[in-house]
């Protein structure tokens, strides 16, 4: 999209936001657009379109979907029992092979599920650190979000990345990140759980 396209985009957008299309609106709306295309030259779609494999993101969505259905009812059982189970930590993992844009689907797709919030997201080399509110076992949450993340790059990674993932998804990518330097913190745990 060129500069001037994005600019009669902006345009539009100011004059629904201000409900109108009067002078004042359209010579206001132009001063901001300028603005904001003087400011930020460089503006534009990306040259390269997005990449969506159909099977793999339906794939992710599935994922997604059995992730927010789980933590939802892990959420509601904690919220109607009548003590707490919680123990919060923050687990940081690699991910090897994730663009800028496939670490941000993971980490917006971590944000949305309840009991797990991201808290960083490192880009050269990508890793992400997310809190966790149901904190059991640390191997198993690096497990669900690397697979996650392959699931990820699979379904919108470069062709590059996806070449490089381990053919065997489940269990390589549990390998691989075995060997990573995982940090693990504890907040709430229990004492047996802690001392894991």
């Amino acid at each position: 999209m060129s500069s001037i396209g994005l600019g009669a985009l902006l345009l539009a957008i100011w004059l629904l936001l201000w409900g109108g299309a009067s002078a004042a609106d359209v010579a206001g709306g132009l001063v901001v657009v300028g603005l904001v295309l003087w400011i930020v030259p460089d503006v534009g779609w990306p040259a390269r379109r997005p990449t969506v494999r159909l099977g793999w993101a339906l794939r992710f969505v599935g994922r997604v979907l059995v992730d927010l259905v789980r933590a939802n009812a892990a959420l509601t059982r904690e919220i109607l029992s009548p003590g707490s189970s919680i123990a919060t930590g923050v687990v940081r993992v690699p991910l090897t092979g994730c663009s800028d844009g496939v670490l941000t689907v993971v980490a917006n797709v971590l944000a949305l599920t309840p009991g797990t919030m991201p808290i960083d997201v490192e880009h050269d080399p990508a890793a992400i650190s997310v809190h966790v509110l149901h904190l059991r076992d640390v191997e198993a949450v690096r497990h669900d979000i690397t697979a996650l993340a392959t699931l990820a790059v699979r379904a919108f990674g470069a062709p590059q990345a996806v070449a490089a993932l381990p053919i065997a998804t489940s269990d390589a990518a549990s390998d691989a990140t075995s060997d990573a330097s995982i940090d693990a913190t504890f907040d709430n745990a229990p004492a047996d759980e802690a001392g894991r």
